[in-house]
């Protein structure tokens, strides 16, 4: 089972890196999983603006073919994204748009903060991801003042944090378990 942490901000001084550092961290104690971190600002992916409609499949950028290899080996996927203006992060989004195939039939869990915790954003998120034909799980982590619980580029978390990331990561493997083993049976 392999679990990759999409961290979803690529702003400069961005909080979410420690945050997707310990949910990294979290999930990498579990012997049930691989995990990979994927940073979007690594990826520096540009704006979609390509002719052909990603649920075509038929990707010619070699980028968006990197992004597609990369997206496809997980067997679902844990987005950590803060709440900017009551959404989640336009590179997030852009991210998604980039593909289609790779996401499908695949559970996603979430870490999130900002106003409000983060749950507006994370709201507007689950559309996207329903139309990309993923499972998007009902529990998240919603952290509670997670820019207090960043010193030095580390996220201290508080034992509500930990166990809300247990119950959370619990649910998505048993999600990822069904969705592999369904995927395996073929198309519907």
């Amino acid at each position: 089972m392999h679990l990759q942490v999409i961290l979803g901000s690529i702003r400069e001084g961005r909080r979410s890196g420690p945050v997707a550092q310990w949910a990294f961290e979290q999930a990498s104690k579990r012997s049930e999983v691989t995990v990979e971190l994927i940073d979007l600002k690594a990826w520096k992916l540009p704006l979609f603006d390509l002719e052909k409609f990603p649920s075509e499949g038929d990707y010619e950028n070699p980028l968006q073919q990197r992004w597609a290899e990369t997206i496809a080996r997980a067997d679902g996927y844990l987005f950590v994204s803060p709440e900017y203006n009551h959404g989640y992060t336009a590179a997030l989004k852009n991210a998604l748009d980039y593909l289609y195939a790779e996401w499908n039939k695949k559970p996603a869990s979430f870490v999130t903060f900002g106003n409000a915790e983060g749950a507006r954003g994370l709201q507007q998120l689950r559309l996207v991801l329903v139309e990309l034909e993923m499972m998007p799980l009902p529990t998240a982590v919603h952290l509670r003042d997670a820019t207090s619980k960043i010193e030095d580029g580390v996220y201290h978390a508080d034992p509500r944090d930990e166990k809300r990331f247990g119950v959370m990561f619990d649910e998505w493997l048993w999600w990822a378990n069904a969705l592999m083993a369904a995927r395996s049976v073929g198309d519907r």
